[in-house]
């Protein structure tokens, strides 16, 4: 019986063990997951600006006719 009661106490000390190490890493990840998020949406507003600057250079160029040959 003592056996059994050693070998389950260092069963649940293998577990909160574990479990705080996934809390950790969780953290941690979420951490990178905010990073990778703003820097999303820092690349979206870059490529709405390129974007509204290149339609802007492009309705101020010249519209030319073809002519048939």
């Amino acid at each position: 019986m003592e056996k059994e009661l050693q070998a389950l106490g260092e069963r649940v000390s293998r577990l909160v063990e574990i479990s705080r190490r996934l809390a950790e890493e969780n953290r941690a990840l979420k951490g990178r997951l905010g990073d990778a998020v703003a820097a999303r949406e820092g690349l979206e507003q870059r490529v709405a600006d390129a974007r509204a600057r290149v339609e802007s250079a492009l309705a101020r160029l010249p519209l030319t006719q073809q002519t048939e040959a």
